[in-house]
């Protein structure tokens, strides 16, 4: 499958879930490229650290850029799929028709955590 097609629906997702629950879609986003062999963890990262809270990551941001570790092309890609995601995962929490309950929020976090923390540990057995 093309890999900007692949970006953006990772982005859609990770977006979504940030939007439900305020995780930052970085561990998501990181893990599922891994498994996909997209891009090469470091420019991924340096990727991600465009997303990240960006004042607050310019630090990491800095450092990315100067070793030339960080694909924008991805970085634009999510920061546009994440945006939309946001809009929709956050409207299905506020939204009067969809609402959902603190109760699903957790679920879905809980649940979001458990399955990032198993393919993380998967990931470090691989490599």
């Amino acid at each position: 499958m093309n890999q900007y097609i692949v970006e953006t629906l990772l982005g859609l997702i990770a977006g979504t879930f940030y939007g439900i629950t305020g995780i930052l879609p970085a561990g998501l986003l990181l893990i599922f490229f891994d498994f996909l062999n997209i891009g090469n963890y470091k420019s991924n990262l340096g990727a991600i650290s465009l997303l990240n809270l960006f004042p607050i990551s310019l630090g990491a941001f800095f450092n990315f850029y100067k070793t030339n570790n960080i694909n924008f092309a991805m970085g634009f890609i999510l920061f546009f799929s994440i945006l939309i995601g946001g809009f929709i995962g956050s409207k299905l929490v506020v939204d009067k028709e969809f609402q959902l309950s603190k109760k699903t929020i957790d679920y879905i976090s809980s649940g979001l955590g458990f399955i990032i923390g198993i393919l993380f540990l998967i990931s470090a057995q691989r490599h």
